[in-house]
């Protein structure tokens, strides 16, 4: 099968992720046009992203293999059998061709569903439930991420709950201030987002020092960001910890199972109560554990994603 992925130069957690499985999936007959540099740079769907974010060798190489010549006359000729198109480079796609070509995939991977005027392609979205006529396609977890993160498995407890990342919403730095207070052995760092001026924002971990910190807690928290799924949901499944996310109201396929691989909550009593449930009951909570890291690697790397993708798309079309 032969795909031509157009993306966008900037990085984009959902396209950048498909690429990925895809092109580990299929090898080079996955082209993407424009190269996008920054994802063989290291670059994982950080837009600011200093050399402590990086994940280098994430991204398969192309070794010279994948042919980018010719793209409007092959586009024109209907040589791909499939093209996928980052929303964010659809305006590039435009210029390049006469006619929208005969199967075609939009990726909205924006952190609210965007305006998609209808037209003869398939829309995949990362925010919905599907209700919207969207193929919903939540992010995965790639392989190499998954690995980094199990390589810390052996390391101390020593934390109750952690979670690391920006509470710019208020509620949520309510929930966490809350667990701190009921939950004193913690870790719970919150940092500015990084910006041009701050790339580095005081407190901010760089990604080895993040999942080491995240190995050593009992309890991995994720909350919802400026969207429902992001990717420290798929960074937390991977933890041997009992995972435990606010209820989203999203399609996620093979999704996990409540008290049997996560813990979903909606309120911060009902957390409370199940997390102190889990914590003086240990093999309970290994089962869930051990459920929950299953279920991601059977179902929810990046090449499941990738299979899924392929799968809802095909019935779409015909």
């Amino acid at each position: 099968m032969k795909i031509l992925f157009v993306t966008h130069p900037y990085p984009n957690y959902l396209p950048d992720l498909l690429l990925h499985g895809l092109r580990k999936l299929l090898g080079p007959a996955v082209v993407d046009f424009p190269r996008k540099e920054c994802l063989y740079n290291g670059v994982l769907g950080l837009g600011i992203c200093p050399d402590d974010q990086r994940c280098p060798g994430w991204f398969p190489s192309d070794a010279g293999q994948v042919d980018r010549d010719e793209i409007r006359n092959k586009i024109a000729q209907n040589f791909f059998d499939l093209v996928v198109c980052d929303l964010r480079a659809l305006p590039f796609l435009r210029e390049q061709i006469q006619q929208w070509p005969r199967r075609l995939v939009v990726i909205d991977g924006e952190d609210h569903p965007q305006r998609i005027a209808p037209g003869p392609y398939v829309v995949c979205r990362r925010e919905t439930d599907g209700s919207d006529y969207s193929i919903p396609l939540p992010m995965a977890l790639p392989q190499e991420i998954f690995e980094w993160i199990v390589g810390y498995d052996n390391l101390p407890k020593i934390y109750t709950i952690g979670f690391l990342g920006s509470t710019h919403d208020g509620s949520r730095k309510r929930l966490v201030a809350s667990l701190a207070r009921h939950y004193p052995q913690s870790l719970f760092q919150a940092t500015a987002i990084p910006t041009g001026e701050t790339p580095v924002p005081q407190g901010r971990m760089g990604r080895d020092e993040y999942y080491r910190r995240l190995q050593q807690c009992r309890v991995v928290l994720t909350l919802a960001g400026a969207g429902y799924d992001t990717f420290r949901f798929w960074e937390n499944a991977a933890c041997k910890a009992i995972h435990a996310a606010a209820h989203m109201p999203l399609f996620i396929p093979d999704d996990f199972k409540d008290d049997l691989s996560i813990l979903r909550f909606d309120s911060i009593d009902k957390l409370r109560a199940k997390i102190d449930r889990l914590l003086s009951h240990d093999e309970e909570a290994e089962e869930l554990i051990l459920n929950g890291r299953y279920q991601l690697f059977q179902n929810h790397l990046t090449t499941h994603r990738a299979e899924y993708f392929l799968q809802r798309v095909q019935r779409a079309l015909e």
